[in-house]
């Protein structure tokens, strides 16, 4: 079990007559409680003090308390290579631009020159353009900075603490610059829009949009995660070392609580459970000729390795929806079935707006009055476009709104469930919804010269999200 240092703060307050020194404690400091049965070795070196405890059943322990040291590094690493701004630079010499794109706005971040926040509408005659600059260089800001960095090192500086910032429930170092001189924000006395742009390190980061938010009225905050500042020590995540409080029972006790104990069991049974209820067997007669030759006693079984398809199956059968968006709206993709935008308030009620469902005879239309969205051959296959129609009607063009979905393998992913997606608005109420995923490279070879893919029909029964097994008799 973990616990943050704020828990065993409290708890020494409330159980221990001795004071321990809560001074900079934060929930980034994880304990692990552990019952060994006796006294752990080497308690001089490793343990500040012992705190004495009761369970709930009345059983007595004695807790051994670890030693926390504010500093655990024993030595420094030595750097003299770049600042942090002259490791970022070569995303702004090489004018990198990161997006992010969310259900109405787009944010392009172009590193070190502007920061955009637009929305596009285009149809046959005109293109309307909405946009605003949260923050911008000009051009010989860059360089006032490189030549201050490299004049005054405050990175190297021994007293000087790099500030973090937590990046899913980690704090990370980070480097920031502010851009400002954006657009005048009439919202707060035409006073001009800027923003913190924060770096973080990131081994496997592609200078990604991590976080955007608008902290207060015209002024945001934007989380790049890029790989470049992992060069610098100080700017390194720092490695997390877990803690162990070592618990032994005294007058008597069980060596683990009775009540953790019971709590241990039925975890394993509820697991233990849920493994089994995916399965479903299937008794049917067996038959002679199956039987090895000369025992017809004796079944043969046949041992293979067989892939897990269902998260594949059930995407093409719409049972597993994929979902997308952070702003105000939300949107939805169900395979063969739907596409729609909602939104959902604080009571539970929800708000949704249809842009399309599948029909197969609109889809067939469309994609022979458009014959460059057929698939490609299959060795330059790398997506399939469908098209969902009959939407709800929309109120600027008076026509039911209607989606292109893009469906594009994702390879190399970091993760086989990961999902990419993402809503644009090309014209008044007519829509393209990407969506990137590894599920879609496994479907791309079983796709039609129309660029659907047939279900499985013996998915489509109830109970076909249970894994099948064949016992014979």
């Amino acid at each position: 079990m973990q616990y943050p240092s704020y828990f065993l703060c409290i708890l020494s307050l409330i159980l221990s007559s001795k004071h321990l020194d809560c001074k900079g404690f934060d929930d980034t400091t994880l304990f692990d409680i552990n019952f060994p049965g006796s006294v752990p070795e080497r308690l001089d070196a490793d343990y500040a003090e012992t705190l004495f405890v009761t369970s709930s059943m009345k059983e007595k322990y004695q807790c051994f308390l670890p030693l926390v040291v504010e500093n655990q590094e024993t030595e420094v690493e030595l750097y003299a290579g770049p600042s942090p701004l002259e490791l970022i630079s070569p995303l702004i010499s090489k004018g990198t631009c990161s997006y992010r794109i969310e259900s109405y706005w787009t944010y392009e971040v172009c590193h070190g020159k502007y920061i955009r926040q637009y929305h596009e509408e285009r149809d046959s005659e005109k293109t309307k353009l909405q946009e605003y600059i949260l923050g911008k260089w000009d051009d010989r800001q860059l360089e006032r900075l490189l030549q201050t960095s490299k004049n005054v090192r405050e990175d190297l500086k021994e007293d000087v603490v790099i500030p973090t910032k937590k990046v899913d429930n980690v704090n990370l170092p980070y480097y920031e610059i502010v851009m400002g001189n954006g657009t005048a924000c009439d919202l707060n006395f035409n006073q001009p829009r800027s923003t913190k742009v924060i770096y973080v390190c990131f081994p496997h980061g592609k200078h990604e949009v991590y976080l955007l938010k608008e902290e207060s009225t015209c002024i945001y905050e934007i989380i790049i995660l890029t790989p470049f500042l992992c060069v610098h020590p100080k700017y390194k995540p720092k490695d997390s070392k877990e803690l162990k409080i070592n618990c032994v029972p005294t007058d008597g006790a069980n060596a683990e609580p009775y009540s953790l104990r019971k709590l241990q069991l039925e975890s394993a049974k509820l697991r233990k459970n849920a493994e089994v209820d995916g399965i479903k067997v299937e008794l049917i007669k067996f038959k002679a000729e199956d039987a090895i030759a000369g025992d017809s006693k004796t079944p043969k079984f046949v041992t293979e390795k067989v892939a897990d398809t269902n998260p594949v199956k059930a995407f093409l059968a719409g049972k597993q929806c994929l979902y997308g968006g952070t702003g105000w709206w939300k949107f939805g993709f169900c395979y063969g079935k739907s596409v729609e935008q909602f939104h959902i308030e604080k009571d539970g009620s929800r708000i949704a707006i249809s842009l399309g469902v599948f029909k197969k005879q609109k889809h067939l239309n469309w994609i022979t009055e458009h014959p460059h969205k057929r698939p490609k051959p299959l060795h330059q296959r790398k997506q399939l476009s469908h098209f969902y129609s009959d939407g709800s009607v929309c109120d600027k063009t008076g026509q039911p709104r209607q989606t292109e979905v893009k469906l594009k393998c994702l390879e190399k992913p970091k993760s086989p469930s990961s999902v990419s997606l993402y809503l644009l608005e090309p014209r008044p109420c007519s829509y393209i919804l990407g969506v990137e995923s590894p599920l879609i490279c496994e479907i791309l070879e079983n796709a039609d010269q129309d660029g659907l893919v047939e279900v499985p029909l013996e998915f489509e029964e109830e109970d076909s999200e249970l894994t099948s097994f064949t016992i014979k008799l």
